[in-house]
C-alpha cells in the first residue's frame, strides 16, 4: 500500500498555492477538481468539493498495491467489512472502510 492523505477544498487554486509554498515544490497533477504532490514516497492529495461539511477534514486514502479484490478478501476474512462494495470511479476503483475510532479509510485502485 501507498499512504495517501486527501485535503478538501472550495478553493483548488488557493490551496495548491498555498501547499506549493509550504512544501516548497509544485504538484504533480493539477485540475479543477484533483491536485497532487509528491511529499516523502506519499501523494497528498487535494479535493475540490462545492462545500465542506467538516472544517478542516482530511481523508485517509491507500493506495492499493494489489489487486483490490484481493485486498478487500483478506480484510473480509479478518472480519472487517466495508462501509460498501467497490465502486467505480472516475479514477479507477474504491472501497471504504471503517476504523476503530469510526474514522473513513478508502482503498484505491487508480485506472
Amino acid at each position: 500500500m501507498r499512504l495517501q492523505p486527501i485535503i478538501y477544498t472550495t478553493d483548488m487554486p488557493a490551496t495548491v498555492a498555498w501547499y506549493s509554498t509550504v512544501l516548497g515544490s509544485e504538484p504533480t497533477y493539477t485540475s479543477d477538481v484533483w491536485s497532487s504532490f509528491e511529499v516523502a514516497g506519499a501523494t497528498l492529495g487535494v479535493h475540490r468539493v462545492e462545500t465542506l461539511s467538516d472544517r478542516g477534514r482530511v481523508e485517509l486514502s491507500l493506495v492499493a498495491t494489489d489487486a483490490l479484490q484481493e485486498v478487500l478478501a483478506r480484510v473480509t476474512a479478518a472480519g472487517i467489512e466495508p462501509l460498501r462494495g467497490i465502486a467505480d470511479e472516475s479514477f479507477g476503483r474504491s472501497f471504504v472502510l471503517e476504523d476503530p475510532d469510526g474514522s473513513p479509510v478508502q482503498v484505491n485502485e487508480h485506472a
